[in-house]
């Protein structure tokens, strides 16, 4: 039996490093095609000194910034034509998760013509896309690291990843100094999440020696700083350390898989409309509870880390960082549960989770948040 481990082939790092983006971009393709979102990266002036550079490195690019909080399929469609019309050569995502993820998925089924939403499970990919560069501005999904695009296809309430090796982006620039503008609370879902994906990694079934290694790092760096970052957002080491924890929870998940978590959070936020990473940090507490007994020693590991019981830690967390600690005020309604947990039950997080899951278990867990 043998294991692979995969990576972005170069990952640029440190405070200012987005000035190395025209660099890595140039030798890609000449024309480049910019994804992000149509408020923060302009209100932030970071969208046009991306163009900047890029500009300044012989690149014409062009920019998509039409990228929602969850990204839909159809949104996939009008980039990826979008994509075709200037012809892209390269494509590069500015932004969270949901540019990231929207641009791998636009660079990935560049060359691909069936419809965005086939390639949830019907259709393959079958051919090689366009390069594809990542440039987080948060600290949470991890998307710079790995070969998952996330999508939502709201008309089926479906949200899932399309996921293939060639979608690994060519090279990830994180750059701390870009996550300082981020609004309290995105700094903190954003982290949660990263958390949630560094223990759900360290404890899934299909962790190696180098993922836990990376799932230890990332959780200890982001226990200690994602609180002070939320509390000191100019903080140059909180957010270095934040930064390197999202990276390395990125580099693990793509290797090792997630867990319940992940699999009830989907169906759930696509149904309620509820942020991801808040969905995680709520239920991080419940699942490590349930997961314990299937940890062994990764448990106690986790709760040294940590400094106390590691579900008491991610509780007070929540609490720490102003943030609900349950779903009620998203109306999530009981008589949903069932089929909340019938929708978690395909996902491939659950699957890798330790602690075999049951449809029974997902309506549980949702009982004692909601």
């Amino acid at each position: 039996m043998s294991d692979e481990f995969r990576i972005p082939p170069t990952v640029v790092t440190g405070w200012r490093c987005l000035e190395e983006l025209g660099r890595l971009a140039a030798p890609l393709g000449r024309k480049a095609l910019l994804v992000t979102g149509s408020r923060a990266m302009k209100k932030t002036g970071l969208a046009n000194r991306t163009l900047g550079l890029l500009k300044a490195a012989g690149l014409e690019t062009e920019m998509f910034d039409r990228v929602e909080r969850e990204p839909d399929v159809t949104t996939a469609d009008e980039a990826r034509a979008f994509a075709h019309e200037v012809g892209a050569e390269v494509v590069i995502g500015l932004g969270g998760g949901s540019a990231l993820d929207l641009g791998k998925v636009v660079a990935g089924l560049y060359n691909e013509t069936a419809a965005t939403t086939r390639f949830f499970t019907e259709q393959k990919v079958e051919t090689m896309g366009l390069p594809f560069v990542a440039v987080p501005t948060t600290s949470g999904t991890g998307s710079e690291a790995g070969i998952n695009g996330v999508i939502c296809d709201r008309a089926r309430k479906i949200k899932a990843s399309i996921r293939d090796g060639r979608f690994m982006p060519m090279a990830a620039v994180v750059d701390p100094e870009l996550t300082v503008p981020c609004p309290a609370e995105v700094t903190a879902t954003a982290g949660l999440d990263a958390l949630t994906q560094a223990i759900e990694s360290y404890i899934s079934i299909h962790a190696t020696p180098l993922t836990e290694a990376l799932s230890i790092r990332a959780a200890l760096d982001l226990a200690t700083s994602v609180e002070r970052a939320f509390r000191e957002p100019e903080n140059q080491v909180a957010r270095t350390r934040a930064s390197y924890g999202s990276l390395m929870a990125g580099m693990a998940l793509g290797n090792a898989r997630l867990g319940v978590i992940h699999g009830i959070v989907h169906p759930l936020g696509v149904r309620y409309d509820i942020p991801h990473g808040l969905a995680c940090g709520v239920l991080l507490p419940v699942a490590l509870g349930y997961n314990r007994s299937a940890c062994g020693t990764k448990y106690a590991v986790l709760s040294s880390i940590f400094g106390g019981d590691a579900a008491e830690f991610t509780r007070g967390l929540l609490e720490r960082m102003k943030l609900p600690a349950d779903f009620k005020s998203f109306g999530v309604r009981a008589k949903d549960f069932e089929v909340i947990a019938e929708e978690s039950m395909p996902s491939g997080s659950l699957k890798a989770n330790p602690r075999k899951v049951t449809k029974e278990d997902v309506v549980e867990m949702l009982r004692k948040v909601c």
